[in-house]
């Protein structure tokens, strides 16, 4: 049976620069009360609170062909990736004209590799085929795999050999495709390696046809690198990391209005010595230039954590100016139920982890454990706010879990430091 075809799952695919929170309350009292006859904001945001801002939506399903359609109203900016964008779009030029090579864009999950794709698409004339896919169900034979691929095409020719499938692919009209969750193929269960170097084969005879561009987790993509050498069969490989200072800062720009915030207009009048009258708009510009210090160092460069968490902060003390709001107000985040965790959760997180979700019964498969167990293992780590549960009313072994996107990077530091994640 299909352990992910007919569940339910919530979907995550909009750009990283929304922030799924409540809206900001509104008040009629003054912006302007000082800080030290003000309310002080609480200090801390568990991980439960920060899980229960994200709602349920969406039906898991096979992969599956999705032609892309171009909306450039909808397109937002990118944030230091200018170079990395370059560096795709040469691989395409290159596949153009006749010299296609294999591409990967590497990622940790919530630094924006969805959104990264979604800009190189938007650099693509729209005469040019486009395919974005996502791999759903992990195929655990060659027979899965070729299915997997043909799928994408439109082929409904039951599979046969590897060489009828690359011949099949390569008659196909001529694709650029993207395939952003390439983590979601590494399942440690039986036959899936044989499947793994069966796509790889396929995606190497058809480079030159199709224009094959993946996208991975770091952390996953490390471990490909070092047990599978992976690296030997990409030429253009782009690693994308979390946002830096500079980064934040202008991200935080770019959604004021969502903060409930409006920048005062620019004095028209200002002179050199005006020491008590200082420019509105210049005094926030410069608490955003701080906050975005502040947030960095809470966030690490997570832009969801960065404005959930500056939102909250916002929300908490009812105001409409950053140069009201101190770094001492800031809320920060309570890691206190992910530094409790035994060796058992921290195990289980780090696979779910790397496997970008897991169901309760691959799960199981994996650390060799009872359906029981592992329901009770994972639902424990639901409840502490460290994965978004995503419940299958048909059969609870098919409950899928993974990591509360905003907190990817808080997980994975604590696994590293744990020994549970690797980095080269």
């Amino acid at each position: 049976m299909d352990s992910l075809s007919n569940g339910y799952y919530y979907g995550f695919h909009s750009q990283y620069y929304r922030c799924p929170v409540a809206t900001i309350r509104r008040s009629g009292e003054s912006d302007f009360r000082t800080t030290k006859n003000r309310i002080r904001a609480p200090n801390k945001l568990s991980l439960k609170a920060i899980a229960q801002t994200y709602p349920h939506h969406g039906t898991r399903g096979q992969l599956k062909q999705q032609s892309y359609a171009i909306h450039t109203d909808s397109i937002s900016p990118l944030l230091g990736r200018e170079l990395a964008l370059e560096q795709i779009n040469n691989a395409i030029e290159s596949w153009r004209k006749q010299q296609g090579e294999l591409s990967a864009i590497t990622a940790p999950f919530g630094a924006g590799l969805s959104h990264f794709i979604n800009n190189i698409m938007h650099s693509q004339p729209t005469a040019d085929s486009i395919l974005w896919l996502s791999f759903y169900h992990a195929p655990l034979s060659s027979k899965e795999a070729i299915a997997c691929l043909y799928s994408c095409f439109d082929i409904n020719n039951d599979p046969q050999s590897i060489t009828d499938a690359i011949s099949l692919i390569n008659n196909q009209p001529a694709k650029i495709i993207f395939i952003d969750d390439m983590h979601k193929l590494m399942l440690r269960r039986m036959g899936n390696y044989q499947a793994l170097v069966t796509l790889a084969t396929i995606l190497m005879e058809t480079r030159q046809k199709h224009c094959w561009i993946i996208g991975c987790e770091t952390y996953v993509w490390q471990r490909l690198a070092s047990q599978y050498q992976i690296t030997h069969f990409f030429k253009t490989v782009v690693h994308l990391s979390y946002l830096n200072q500079p980064a934040l800062n202008t991200l935080l720009s770019l959604h004021l209005a969502e903060l409930g915030i409006t920048l005062p207009a620019q004095s028209a009048v200002k002179t050199a010595d005006d020491t008590e009258h200082l420019d509105p708009l210049e005094v926030e510009l410069t608490a955003i230039e701080e906050h975005s210090k502040t947030l960095m160092t809470i966030s690490q460069g997570h832009p969801k954590l960065a404005l959930l968490v500056l939102k909250r902060s916002i929300e908490s003390l009812t105001i409409k100016q950053l140069s009201t709001l101190s770094a001492k107000e800031m809320i920060e985040v309570d890691t206190q139920a992910l530094n409790s965790l035994d060796e058992a959760s921290l195990f289980a997180l780090a696979e779910i982890y790397v496997h970008g979700g897991l169901t309760i019964e691959n799960s199981s498969i994996i650390f060799n454990i009872s359906i029981e167990k592992s329901s009770l293992t994972l639902e424990f780590l639901s409840r502490q706010g460290l994965l978004i549960p995503q419940y299958c009313e048909d059969d609870f072994v098919r409950h899928y879990y993974q990591i509360t996107p905003a907190l990817t990077k808080v997980v994975a530091v604590h696994l590293v430091n744990h020994n549970k994640l690797f980095s080269l």
